[in-house]
């Protein structure tokens, strides 16, 4: 019974949406440049088609075929693509495209192989067109797998239903298709262990960075994280370097661990008014703010609104309301090195309104 239960998963495996979402982009990538090329080479074939009997040019019944998979080939083409740049999504709909595609390919390539058949020929050509499908789209082994025997009994019921297929060794096509039902299984596999490693790699890198880039007593963003910014476009930033206010004397007189709580919660009022990922522990007792979400007046308002905020909420044991200064710059940004002038300015600003403060206490 486990034997069959692993053979089952084999055949018919349970992926994550995350999965899901990669093998349709590959599928479609794949597709997109399977298209073109049949596109391609079927036109060439119609265009010499014509240019040989243009005096006596008519459509036949194998014409007819190429110019249908040619226009079906240039609709999936174009959905493919959009699926493959994010303009439509669903994965139903690459499913769709995925089925779509196979069943034309295969009637397309076993009417050629029945007219080769019929015309003294091999017949590889729906062979071929199965292991091409098989190592380059990556299909569900089960789903696929029916596929290919449907095709098989389809084709060979038509070569026996025209002459008892006397001119085909049914043990070597049978012996191609079960080469082809095995790849078919191994090539999926294969494929998706690649992806689901690639994946969780990825997942891996992406935890250990956001674990790395953030402060773990105010759950901000770090120094790390904001050496970590890249500017690649010209932007505006609105930037706030902000410090609590005699926070060396609230150290003092109440202890280190009442100054971890009044930073958490002058943090955690701060994340109440902007994006985290907006929201920098700069060091010690000071704060970095810097957003391109706000125009300069809505920014002002927001930090009104959280020294508010902080000056309002009281910590057990500490009597007195917490304050904060903080000072302001706006500015255009083409670089990093733009960014690190804007934020020296508003440390600048913090350290003047900082200055007159001490002067006038």
């Amino acid at each position: 019974m486990e034997a069959l239960n692993k053979l089952w998963k084999k055949l018919l495996p349970k992926n994550k949406q995350e999965i899901n979402d990669i093998i349709d982009k590959g599928n479609m990538s794949s597709i997109r440049a399977m298209c073109l090329v049949t596109i391609f080479s079927e036109s060439f074939v119609v265009l010499r088609y014509y240019v040989t009997y243009r005096d006596n040019f008519y459509i036949n019944m194998t014409t007819a075929f190429a110019i249908a998979v040619i226009i079906s080939c240039i609709i999936m083409a174009i959905l493919a693509d959009l699926l493959v740049r994010g303009i439509i999504h669903g994965h139903k709909l690459s499913v769709s495209i995925v089925l779509a595609f196979i069943l034309i390919i295969s009637l397309f390539a076993m009417y050629t192989s029945y007219t080769n058949y019929r015309m003294g020929r091999q017949i590889i050509v729906l062979f071929v067109a199965s292991v091409a499908i098989t190592s380059f789209i990556q299909i569900t082994p089960l789903y696929h797998m029916i596929l290919l025997l449907i095709e098989f009994i389809i084709l060979y019921s038509l070569l026996y239903a025209y002459d008892g297929a006397k001119n085909m060794v049914f043990l070597n096509a049978f012996a191609y298709l079960v080469v082809i039902l095995i790849v078919c299984v191994i090539s999926y596999h294969r494929k998706n262990d690649s992806i689901i490693a690639a994946y969780e790699a990825k997942m891996r890198a992406e935890d250990y960075y956001i674990k790395s880039s953030e402060d773990q007593l105010t759950g901000l963003m770090n120094r790390f994280a904001l050496d970590s910014i890249t500017i690649k476009n010209e932007k505006t930033f609105c930037v706030a370097m902000t410090d609590i206010d005699f926070f060396k004397t609230i150290n003092d007189s109440f202890g280190h661990i009442k100054g971890d709580e009044v930073i958490k919660m002058t943090a955690s009022k701060l994340l109440e008014l902007f994006r985290k990922n907006d929201c920098f522990r700069y060091g010690g007792d000071e704060f970095l703010i810097l957003t391109t979400k706000l125009d300069e007046n809505a920014f002002k308002k927001r930090m009104e609104d959280w020294e508010k905020l902080v000056e309002e909420t009281r910590i057990e044991g500490i009597d007195s309301a917490i304050k904060i200064s903080y000072g302001i710059a706006v500015g255009v940004v083409n670089s990093n090195e733009d960014l690190l002038a804007l934020i020296k300015d508003a440390d600048n600003k913090l350290y003047t309104i900082k200055k007159q403060r001490h002067e006038n206490s």
